[in-house]
């Protein structure tokens, strides 16, 4: 997708955007899907650890509304993502599989929460669900679940096979939204003749000050082309600075017999978890 020259891997420099006052993104967007992305950390390192993991794709399944669920680790750091075609969906999946089938008690004896992101529309429905759940999270007042809202018109493929591969951008805003969201355009316009991706989806913090970029890929080698491609074409620093990327799959990046410039200081940002379980749940 991108490339920019390495900057500190933390998400707390202050920032502005340039002239602009910055609306709500969330408000942008009242249909489509949602991804949440949850950050666990292991706390007791239990063989049934990816058992509860598998369990929870299977029980997906009765939800139709339920399009995908992967786990990833990385040492104790364990990784969900959840996409959901509705809110509504999402609710039902907290209800059902969560709660109902008692695997979210099972997995909060094992981990503890450290983060929950909610990529797509903000649902007032969702937030208290993340609020009220410190009976089951270890987490003494509730999950605080961060919205962040969608941009432009994401790009999103029919997945012709299991595809567990992704990447995760995540940028801090320097310059003008407008000009931002001009380059965003392009660069959409761009992935929908890159056979490669499958998802390109980008999301702004309520506040304007953090930009997230969204990717997936068909399979490990296609995750690396695409990858190499979009380092030809860096990001403008004038407009956004890359932070930290998360790499999802069966493999981390690797450079090749020839790497593109820039290729050392963005792997410097760069952390790598592995699928868990036999399973990745997609629809």
């Amino acid at each position: 997708m991108l490339a920019a020259s390495a900057h500190s891997k933390t998400l707390d420099s202050p920032t502005s955007v340039a002239g602009k006052k910055i609306e709500d993104p969330s408000a942008t967007s009242r249909q489509g899907h949602v991804v949440t992305r949850a950050e666990l950390e292991i706390i007791v390192d239990d063989p049934s650890l990816a058992t509860i993991c598998e369990e929870l794709q299977i029980a997906s399944r009765r939800n139709a509304g339920v399009l995908e669920v992967e786990w990833f680790r990385d040492g104790r750091e364990l990784t969900l993502f959840q996409t959901y075609a509705s809110s509504e969906a999402a609710a039902k999946q907290h209800a059902e599989a969560w709660v109902g089938s008692g695997i979210g008690r099972r997995l909060w004896r094992l981990c503890r929460v450290v983060r929950v992101i909610q990529y797509g529309r903000y649902d007032d429905d969702l937030v208290e669900i993340a609020r009220t759940a410190d009976a089951f999270t270890r987490t003494a007042d509730g999950i605080v679940l961060e919205v962040h809202g969608p941009l432009g018109q994401p790009h999103r493929r029919p997945r012709p096979v299991c595809a567990p591969e992704r990447v995760i951008y995540e940028m801090e805003v320097v310059g003008d939204l407008e000009a931002i969201n001009e380059d965003i355009r392009v660069r959409q316009e761009n992935a929908r003749s890159d056979p490669d991706l499958l998802d390109f989806e980008w999301f702004l913090t309520p506040d304007g000050r953090f930009l997230t970029l969204l990717c997936t890929y068909a399979d490990v080698l296609a995750q690396q082309r695409s990858f190499v491609r979009s380092m030809r074409n860096p990001l403008p620093e004038s407009l956004m600075l890359l932070k930290s990327m998360r790499t999802y799959g069966h493999a981390a990046l690797r450079p090749g017999n020839d790497p593109p410039p820039g290729w050392t200081e963005v792997m410097l940002l760069t952390e790598h978890q592995e699928p868990v379980g036999r399973r990745s749940f997609q629809r």
